[in-house]
């Protein structure tokens, strides 16, 4: 799981977010991906998201959606992601970076390099406490010493940073958190304990439900906090963007974050706040 979290001070938009691969070797304990790849396996054997069929749901999003490589694992474990970028990029879409730097490699960097991110945060591996530790090579600080050097590149690490690491990243420049959701309850409550519900009418502090996120085989969810594919708005390989927004499922949502009865995701959400009644 990437942290997103940190693009939320963008200003306003929609964002449709892009889960390149089901399955994530990175192994964050506060990320639910075992769930989500359970549940993604359930219902399609494609396991990474063919270039082609990326370009094939992007034709179908307008230009005025930002495009963010996060999602539900590390994006550069498809080995297609910098293409995807690039193809975002030239189509007119803003662009956002979220990567553990994991399965990503110098020349990718170079070629991201000549592209105008609106943000490129790195999550940085720790010292085990949370993370495949194991993944730091040779190759890995190699790539981290080149990372380091460019500016517009922001830093962060939940628990401490992994010890060959912290001489290359000035203190200054990496920003130190702690798990910030329970992902709607998906996470391991020994791990990130999950809220008491909201109950009635809510409102998403982040306007998260157009904040989405597009799956290896095309099928959208309402947004990163879904890894368990609760409420999937429809197929991009199938469906136009502004039709997602016009099916039952996402009306369902909107009614049922107005008060309406009924499951909703939202509730255990941390970015869920109770909607103040109209005087």
């Amino acid at each position: 799981m990437i942290l997103p979290e940190l693009g939320s001070a963008i200003p306003g938009g929609r964002v449709l977010e892009i889960t390149t691969t089901t399955g994530c070797i990175v192994g964050c304990s506060y990320c639910p991906q075992d769930k989500f790849a359970h549940r993604q396996r359930r219902v399609s054997h494609v396991k990474h998201l063919r270039l082609e069929d990326f370009k094939r749901c992007l034709a179908r999003v307008p230009t005025s959606v930002d495009i963010s490589f996060a999602g539900y694992s590390e994006p550069w474990l498809n080995p297609d992601c910098t293409e995807m970028v690039e193809h975002a990029y030239a189509r007119g879409h803003g662009i956002r970076i979220f990567t553990t730097l994991v399965g990503m490699k110098g020349r990718d960097l170079h070629r991201l390099q000549a592209l105008r991110s609106r943000v490129f945060v790195v999550h940085v591996l720790d010292d085990g406490a949370y993370m495949n530790s194991r993944l730091v090579g040779d190759k890995y600080l190699a790539l981290i010493r080149q990372v380091v050097d460019i500016a517009s590149i922001r830093f962060i690490v939940l628990g401490e940073i992994h010890p060959d690491i912290a001489g290359i990243i000035p203190a200054e420049a990496l920003v130190r958190a702690r798990p910030l959701s329970s992902r709607g309850g998906s996470v391991d409550p020994k791990v990130v304990e999950a809220r008491q519900p909201v109950v009635g009418a809510l409102t998403c502090v982040d306007g998260r439900q157009y904040r989405n996120v597009l799956l290896p085989n095309g099928d959208v969810t309402l947004c990163c906090m879904d890894f368990e594919r609760r409420h999937v708005l429809g197929n991009l390989l199938r469906d136009e963007y502004a039709d997602l927004f016009e099916k039952p499922v996402f009306s369902q949502i909107v009614d049922r974050m107005n008060g309406t009865d009924g499951f909703l995701l939202c509730r255990m959400c941390e970015y869920a706040h109770p909607k103040a009644s109209a005087c």
